[in-house]
């Protein structure tokens, strides 16, 4: 009687503990399909560094995925990004993003704030000092 009572009690301690593993990487699960969720789409256009833009002395926000760059030689570029960019409107700076580490040279994306935007298109536009952006 003992040693039954004992299986039961051990069974369904047995039960318990996998119930709660389960609920526990239920939940994980959720949190990772959040975070994949996120992940950007190809980029339809790069910017190679030698060839595009040098060094980017200051940006201008335009909507959350176009911004438009100037480069220390006093080039200017528009960056459109494949979708919306979380966090651009208020960045500070960005990071130029590369598809691969063979190719430090060539860049398809910025980072924001955690955020990968890639770019749709990279064209240059008339040279001069960019325009303030309106308030």
């Amino acid at each position: 009687m003992m040693k039954q009572l004992n299986r039961i009690i051990g069974i369904a301690g047995a039960l318990a503990i996998v119930g709660a593993s389960l609920v526990v990487l239920r939940d994980n699960d959720i949190d990772d399909g959040k975070m994949y969720a996120r992940i950007a789409p190809p980029a339809q256009d790069a910017l190679v560094q030698s060839i595009d833009l040098t060094h980017i002395t200051s940006f201008r926000y335009l909507n959350e995925h176009t911004l438009e760059v100037a480069d220390e030689t006093g080039k200017n570029f528009k960056m459109e990004l494949m979708l919306d960019c979380p966090g651009l409107k208020d960045a500070k700076d960005f990071s130029l993003v590369t598809d691969s580490y063979r190719n430090f040279d060539k860049f398809t994306a910025i980072g924001v704030n955690g955020n990968i935007c890639t770019f749709k298109d990279f064209s240059p536009l008339p040279a001069g000092p960019l325009p303030t952006p309106a308030t």
